[in-house]
């Protein structure tokens, strides 16, 4: 133990020698939480609307300031012909219209129940149906206002025969976006710099022949490397301490789990991350090279995680691909934590899973590194 510790103190000191790796260690991962955090959202706004109010009664009126009042719709344009609001669409001018027909004030008044057209650039399909979702939203609002309003219509309500559907929302009570993307987002950053830095530190100790002279030294193998990756297992695990606070601070985001429990999972996945780095450096014979591969790992982790796109929604053979992703796991585990508070009985499966994969790939890395150093 004394010669890793020795060994450990030596990389911490090469470690904080200069300004640059301090800085890539806990500056920028902060920097890039905060620009991604805001950045990457799955939540649709300011979509671009326009409006043509054919039958300009008093009730139209108050549709259109119902779309105007809020964050979701800008609108525009005002329009009457169709042929115009499809060549507006067409010219990027808008991604979606609202056409409210003639005499609709005095169909609505008798309870005629008239129709309201929405023209959607289906381009983007996501952006679609939410677009569509919000109006739907904003135009139930205010026919439910109407109907308290106007004790005719309510009782026209009243007599319809119709199913209501009562919504309940559970944890992310106001569907904040940086509630769900910003833990994901920890993650990512977690893992680049942990496998990349370990990945880095090793091809660099090969390049400049300082790997051989350790070799040398009393230090058996298994030493070497502990002392090696233990500092950046160390630095990685304030790290994300450090990007988690920050990002509770930064994003109106609250933690409803166990931070023992978020610390101990981490910590097991750090090994897989770390296991990744040293496989790297065995594959790499320059620090260019490990970059690369760093990155072609990475990309793979990244969108085979669920982080941007539900796995549920991948293709089967894909869905079964993920199983060996070790984020895929922390993913969920750390969203689970996070926003849930689930406790140890609900993550048993994933920690298992990521822990069982962690070793072999940790198991395996250490092999391929005794014999390429052999």
């Amino acid at each position: 133990m004394t010669k890793i510790f020795y060994m450990i103190r030596k990389e911490f000191l090469q470690i904080f020698r200069t300004r640059e790796m301090v800085a890539i260690l806990f500056i920028m991962p902060v920097i890039q939480m905060v620009v991604l955090g805001f950045a990457v959202t799955n939540e649709v706004k300011h979509i671009t609307l326009i409006i043509a109010d054919r039958d300009n009664s008093r009730l139209s009126r108050e549709i259109v300031a119902a779309f105007s009042n809020t964050d979701r719709f800008d609108i525009t344009g005002r329009e009457t012909d169709v042929r115009e609001i499809g060549l507006d669409i067409h010219r990027w001018k808008a991604q979606a219209a609202l056409i409210i027909p003639n005499h609709f004030g005095r169909d609505f008044r008798r309870g005629l129940r008239p129709d309201i057209q929405m023209i959607v650039d289906g381009l983007d399909g996501n952006a679609a149906g939410v677009s569509v979702g919000y109006a739907g939203g904003i135009l139930r609002e205010w026919a439910e206002a109407q109907a308290r309003q106007t004790p005719r219509l309510a009782m026209v309500k009243q007599n319809t025969p119709q199913l209501e559907l009562i919504e309940r929302l559970w944890y992310n009570l106001d569907l904040r976006s940086a509630q769900y993307m910003v833990p994901g987002i920890i993650v990512v950053l977690l893992t680049i710099i942990s496998m990349l830095l370990s990945a880095l530190s090793l091809v660099k100790e090969r390049e400049v022949g300082t790997l051989e002279q350790l070799m040398v030294t009393p230090l058996s193998r298994f030493e070497l490397l502990m002392g090696k990756l233990a500092p950046f297992l160390i630095l990685a695990f304030i790290e994300f301490f450090v990007v988690l606070g920050a990002a509770q601070v930064i994003f109106p985001i609250t933690m409803k789990g166990s931070y023992a429990l978020l610390s101990l999972e981490a910590f097991l996945y750090l090994f897989t991350t770390i296991g990744l780095g040293v496989m790297i450096s065995t594959i790499a014979k320059s620090q260019q090279q490990a970059l690369f591969l760093s990155w072609f790992f990475m990309l793979f982790l990244l969108m085979m995680s669920g982080l941007f796109i539900p796995i549920a929604n991948m293709p089967q053979f894909l869905q079964d691909l993920t199983l060996l992703n070790p984020m895929r796991y922390f993913m969920a585990i750390i969203r689970d934590v996070f926003q849930k508070g689930s406790g140890w009985q609900y993550l048993f499966t994933d920690t298992w899973r990521m822990t069982l994969l962690g070793t072999l790939i940790f198991a395996v890395s250490v092999l391929r590194f005794r014999k390429r150093v052999s």
